[in-house]
């Protein structure tokens, strides 16, 4: 069976994305947060934008459409990313993917508040599953004295990553253009990675040559290059075929490959706690995307 575009993309999306929470673990070792999210992405902005140019693809058109998709891609990508790597200093790359793996739970809850979806019976169960799934994560840590009040807050800004990726998803989807994905991922792109980087600039963050190391220098071009180029016009792509809900569900397929290649490539435990976390949390999103 030929593999249509749209599936093709939410493939990419699966694959790829799974392995940047990896890389994001190896980028922090010497790059500071609000770095490694600037300067991916405007990175990834400049040659999407190259790319763009050269394939003729639709821009934005008017200064309305401009804002617009800059303010969705600073939401999306800026926050929602920079959240996951300030997170990324607290928990394991595979624990921080299971986290993310809420990303279609909240989609069901703003979908709802918004009115475009109900919460039926089922979805509140799934809901229920979903958020529990996180409770088995955190539970283990309430009352030890070696855990840190870091992890906790690293737990919240997971959440609000979610919730922030989903919101930049839902504006960009409610905007009327004529833009085509590849365009509308090359102002996002930059737009997110400007703003960050700027804020790293005013929070303090300065470019140096000693945080480029070899290691953390590799996993930034691998998130520039695979992580924002290939996999976030993909999402992108995708967002114009299949419905929102759909495409968060790649969300199923993240976690497990990231909590694989934490363990294979940077040693990171895999309890027996996280795999029936990742069940449970799944067994919620599975709830929640499924009607029958």
């Amino acid at each position: 069976m030929k593999l249509s575009p749209a599936y093709a993309a939410f493939a990419a999306i699966c694959v790829i994305w799974g392995t940047t929470f990896v890389a994001i673990r190896v980028a922090i070792e010497t790059i500071p947060t609000l770095m490694v999210t600037g300067v991916r992405f405007t990175i990834a902005g400049v040659i999407l934008f190259g790319v763009a140019r050269i394939a003729g693809a639709r821009l934005p058109s008017g200064r309305r459409e401009w804002i617009e998709q800059a303010f969705a891609g600073i939401v999306m990508a800026g926050c929602g990313n920079a959240l996951v790597v300030f997170a990324e200093h607290s928990i394991s790359s595979g624990m921080a993917a299971l986290m993310a793996a809420t990303i279609p739970i909240w989609m069901a809850v703003m979908e709802s508040f918004l009115g475009r979806a109900p919460l039926t019976p089922r979805r509140i169960i799934g809901l229920a599953l979903g958020f529990g799934g996180v409770g088995l994560l955190v539970a283990p840590a309430i009352g030890e004295p070696e855990v840190s009040g870091s992890f906790f807050v690293a737990v919240g800004a997971m959440q609000l990553s979610a919730i922030c990726w989903n919101a930049g998803t839902l504006y960009s989807r409610s905007r009327v253009t004529d833009a085509d994905p590849l365009g509308r991922s090359a102002v996002q792109m930059l737009a997110a990675g400007l703003t960050v980087t700027l804020s790293a600039l005013i929070t303090g963050e300065r470019f140096a040559a000693a945080m480029f190391s070899p290691r953390s220098t590799a996993a930034l071009l691998y998130l520039a290059l695979f992580g924002s180029v290939v996999a976030y016009w993909a999402y992108n792509f995708a967002l114009t075929r299949l419905s929102p809900g759909k495409v968060s569900s790649y969300a199923y397929v993240n976690p497990l490959i990231a909590v694989i290649f934490g363990a294979l490539l940077l040693a990171e435990p895999v309890t027996l706690n996280m795999v029936i976390a990742m069940i449970v949390i799944l067994a919620g999103v599975a709830m929640v995307q499924f009607s029958r």
